[in-house]
């Protein structure tokens, strides 16, 4: 399985754990390197949450009252759309 957060960001299941995967160019070649290593879906989705919470720009309590809801609206969005087969039915 493989939960793509956005262009640059993904978590991947394999037999042993869940990867929180990154892309990186080596040589003119963008490849997805893994991260991080979670035992649960649940704990690679609130590591990928909080990282993008803390590397906001945000500044003062109103600035991060919003990127937080961003985030969480963000990932309400993906989880909403897994499993449902895109609109021109391929």
């Amino acid at each position: 399985m493989i939960i793509d957060l956005d262009d640059k960001t993904r978590i991947r299941g394999t037999e042993q754990c869940w990867q929180l995967e990154r892309t990186r160019t080596v040589k003119g070649v963008v490849e997805w390197r893994p991260r991080n290593y979670f035992v649960t879906l649940d704990d690679a989705l609130r590591s990928a949450a909080q990282r993008e919470i803390r590397i906001s720009p945000a500044r003062g309590i109103t600035e991060a009252i919003d990127a937080c809801n961003r985030v969480t609206q963000k990932y309400a969005r993906i989880f909403d759309s897994v499993g449902k087969r895109p609109k021109d039915g391929k």
